[in-house]
């Protein structure tokens, strides 16, 4: 499947992109990769995949852990997808920012891009700055014609990308984007918007799943593969690039701290001081292991650091599992070579 070349045009400065072309361009590179996934059932695995699975639920047990973890080969088809607690949802945290950049490559008119070392843009994607995120997304709501607030607006990119959940406000302080909500995405414990963890349910602004963040690095790291739309290419391929600088700060997400080649993503720290869970360790992104990618969304929230980074050792060690059943690389070579 593949999803027809973009039919929007430009009008003083602005996208002039309809809802229906908007759909067509961002979903259908999204629901490509869906349709080669439906072909597989994942109810039946191989055994192999099966080991994996069972140990990773056995490492993760009753802690407060979610995963959605992929395995994808050289000629971009899934080879397997292990999911464990990944439909609960969890303090995203920062890891939602990774989106906003495919969405403003997408929506900023390319004489208007910024995304050098001192811009906005890569403050936000590399260093995590809160306060630039909410100016970047009061900028790009600004070519995006309709009524709705920035908020909202971002989280319709959301659902085009293939997540069930977004934001429901991005309240830092001095934002373009303080006090806007999106109340389709309010925590309710009518609704189930809420995060429970231990028996215990906590009513928190900003929630997603591990299956969320999973399906918007898929669409990331695939969406390029499934399109014939040049701009979605750039705007993917620039959005890589920006997702796999490492911080100049010496800082190492999570991922990055148990894979040492690096990865494609964006983490979410939050100090248990910050918020009523507990500390929030998330990370997400996607890794290169020879031809092989792989895709690891992680979430937790009450668990320590430590372990946090005990289970995602344990994850990467399944990659080295899978890796040497089809005669790949060992990760043990690949570290020694860095």
């Amino acid at each position: 499947m593949t999803c027809r070349r973009w039919r929007g045009r430009w009008l003083h400065g602005k996208v002039m992109l309809s809802r229906r072309h908007f759909l067509r361009l961002l979903g259908s590179a999204a629901l490509a990769s869906v349709g080669r996934i439906q072909a597989q059932d994942w109810e039946v695995e191989t055994p192999l995949v099966a080991r994996m699975r069972e140990h990773l639920e056995w490492v993760i047990g009753g802690l407060n852990i979610t995963l959605d973890f992929r395995g994808i080969d050289s000629a971009q088809n899934e080879q397997f997808r292990i999911q464990i607690n990944a439909d609960a949802l969890q303090p995203v945290a920062s890891c939602f920012k990774a989106f906003i950049v495919p969405y403003y490559f997408l929506n900023v008119p390319r004489g208007a891009w910024d995304y050098g070392e001192n811009s906005l843009l890569y403050s936000m994607a590399v260093h995590s700055s809160n306060s630039a995120t909410g100016i970047v997304l009061d900028q790009i709501a600004r070519y995006i014609d309709g009524p709705e607030n920035a908020i909202v607006k971002f989280n319709n990119f959301l659902r085009s990308m293939g997540l069930s959940n977004g934001l429901h406000s991005w309240n830092w302080g001095g934002s373009p984007t303080e006090n806007l909500t999106d109340p389709r995405y309010a925590p309710s414990a009518v609704t189930g918007r809420v995060v429970r963890i231990r028996g215990i349910t906590y009513q928190i602004d900003n929630v997603l799943t591990a299956a969320d963040l999973a399906r918007g690095h898929d669409f990331i790291t695939r969406g390029e593969y499934f399109t014939e739309s040049d701009q979605m290419r750039e705007a993917l391929r620039l959005t890589k690039q920006l997702l796999s600088i490492p911080s100049s700060t010496g800082y190492r997400s999570p991922i990055e701290r148990v894979f040492p080649p690096g990865y494609t993503g964006k983490d979410g720290i939050l100090p248990a001081s910050d918020i009523a869970t507990g500390r929030v360790v998330n990370d997400a992104g996607t890794l290169h292991v020879g031809p092989n990618t792989y895709i690891i969304a992680f979430m937790s929230a009450g668990e320590s650091e430590s372990i946090a980074l005990d289970v995602l050792r344990e994850v990467i060690g399944q990659i080295d599992t899978y890796e040497q059943s089809v005669g790949g690389i060992r990760l043990e070579d690949l570290f020694n070579d860095l």
